[in-house]
């Protein structure tokens, strides 16, 4: 068992050998917790959180539309949130007379789809 001192605003000098022990170094976040018997500390791990702007969600819903229908309805969704889509800058440059209609779109899955089959099916008589 070790000691430590509280100090000035209640810093906490946590003993050297704890420190290495279990990683910390200055600038660590600690959770701490009351406990029946004292006080419990542990080290806490912070994750950002990226926050994005009206703009930037409807840049993704646009870049991420697959068909004509996902475009008009990302165009929908963009216009809800008070904006133009018409003024969303596409890092993609996504157009909609680019995209496939829902039918041609679905004829291009079935047949990827088809062709990964196939390949798992020749992969498994290789095996």
């Amino acid at each position: 068992m070790e000691t430590a001192k509280i100090g000035k605003r209640g810093t906490l000098v946590i003993p050297a050998k704890l420190r290495q022990r279990f990683a910390l170094k200055e600038g660590d976040l600690l959770v701490t917790e009351e406990r029946e018997g004292g006080i419990l500390l542990r080290p806490a791990v912070a994750i950002p959180v990226e926050i994005y702007t009206p703009q930037r969600k409807a840049e993704f819903l646009l870049n991420n539309a697959v068909s004509q229908r996902d475009y008009d309805n990302a165009c929908k969704a963009i216009r809800a949130m008070g904006l133009d889509p018409a003024a969303i800058p596409n890092t993609e440059d996504v157009r909609r007379e680019d995209l496939p209609t829902d039918k041609d779109f679905s004829r291009m899955m079935t047949r990827i789809r088809g062709n990964l089959a196939s390949r798992g099916r020749a992969a498994g008589r290789r095996a």
